[in-house]
């Protein structure tokens, strides 16, 4: 631990650390208000919302559509627009990091990249803004905003002042997007992701609980650094072992001896899934037990209603856990040892799969109750894994409340 501080502590004073904090920090109240929207969206005011499910909510609350297409549209115009803010806000906070003058036409000209790049051929071969690189490219944005900023930074000269001093270095930021938007386009041909496909390993019923396992570790990884994984944010039932584990509990009348008990569905988004990836419902009750620092029990307070519904959003980038070297650990140990203690009581026959469709935003902890058709010994189960991920989670939470106090953060403390 004190080694990690150490390392931590030099990570947390560099300059880039500097900039991606302030650029999360800019980006953490748009994160925050379209983490608030989606969950209304699918679990209050979808006809198969959790909430609109259990309280009939589409049935007597008024103007459901108007509210449910304005949950859209902020939803559409926060979270599925991230990377244009994080290309702004790290442009921003590089030029300001470095004490220059034309920060915010750094942010304009960092946004313009971003566009740039992401404005590439659809699936009708149409030109439009790639959705994934909108809304799941905040790292990308963050590169592109941060060598934008530093372009400007490196050509600004003190006899030219506002957007004069940024035409030369302009220039080359449209001819690295233009290269950029090139290499984006060949990596999503169809002959690369042919080849991806056939190198990439699929499950079968020998190496399914060490498949699920890795594809679950690679997802929060990759969480962890802001780019989607293999695995969606919620459990679908459509791939063919949901299917089949269904029909057997349907023909059957019980979901134990499911034909594919170790599944995406079965493990990973039933019991790894506990308020997002990296079960963060789990380090937001540990932040409120252990944390002494104003601003994490802040951001937990507000990240607390969505992550109930599996939205993570807020925190990872109001703590922020994205790029944060000490809560990587239980970010992916947490998932870990729930999917593996899971496995462990399929294994034993001591609980049914959860096989069983769920509404959308249905809470994490609910899901594998939900999805086993009320099995109470899962649910209890689901409690003492949330209760163990809390104990995982403490001593990292205690080692960020002194890594910010070594680096002088004290007044954000509480008394």
């Amino acid at each position: 631990m004190n080694r990690l501080l150490a390392i931590s502590t030099r990570f947390y004073k560099s300059r880039v650390t500097r900039i991606v904090r302030d650029t999360l920090s800019i980006l953490f109240p748009i994160m925050l208000l379209g983490s608030f929207a989606e969950v209304f969206k699918f679990a209050f005011l979808s006809p198969s919302g959790f909430i609109a499910t259990l309280f009939s909510v589409t049935k007597w609350l008024p103007f459901v559509h108007p509210l449910s297409q304005l949950a859209g549209v902020i939803s559409r115009c926060t979270i599925d627009m991230i990377g244009t803010y994080g290309a702004y806000g790290a442009a921003y906070s590089t030029v300001k990091e470095y004490g220059k003058k034309s920060a915010a036409v750094a942010g304009a000209v960092g946004i313009l990249s971003f566009l740039m790049i992401s404005y590439q051929t659809g699936s009708r071969g149409r030109l439009v803004f790639n959705p994934t690189l909108m809304g799941q490219g905040l790292l990308i944005a963050l590169i592109v905003g941060y060598v934008c900023g530093r372009v400007i930074v490196t050509f600004e000269r003190n006899q030219l002042s506002g957007p004069y001093q940024v035409i030369r270095p302009l220039l080359i930021i449209l001819l690295l997007s233009v290269l950029a938007n090139l290499f984006i386009s060949f990596l999503r041909s169809p002959q690369v992701q042919t080849f991806i496909f056939s190198i990439t390993p699929h499950p079968v019923q020998g190496n399914a609980f060490p498949y699920v396992i890795g594809m679950g570790l690679l997802t929060d990884l990759l969480s962890w650094l802001a780019i989607g994984g293999p695995y969606t944010a919620s459990p679908t039932f459509t791939d063919p072992p949901a299917l089949a584990n269904l029909n057997h509990a349907l023909k059957a009348g019980t979901a134990y001896n499911a034909p594919f008990k170790y599944t995406a569905t079965t493990l990973f988004h039933s019991f790894a899934n506990f308020g997002g990836n990296g079960v963060i419902l789990a380090l937001i009750i540990a932040i409120f037990i252990f944390s002494k620092r104003k601003k994490f029990l802040t951001v937990a307070r507000w990240s607390t209603f969505p992550a109930i519904f599996n939205n993570n959003y807020a925190m990872m980038l109001g703590v922020p856990i994205l790029y944060n070297p000490i809560l990587l650990i239980p970010f992916l140990l947490a998932p870990l040892v729930n999917m593996c203690v899971v496995a462990l009581f399929l294994a034993l026959n001591w609980i049914p799969a959860a096989v069983y469709p769920v509404p959308s935003g249905t809470p994490g902890p609910l899901i594998g109750f939900i999805g086993t058709n009320g099995n109470w010994l899962v649910l209890v189960l689901g409690i003492v894994l949330i209760a163990i991920d809390v104990l995982l989670y403490a001593p990292f939470v205690k080692l960020y409340d002194r890594l910010n106090e070594n680096a002088g953060d004290k007044h954000e403390t509480t008394d």
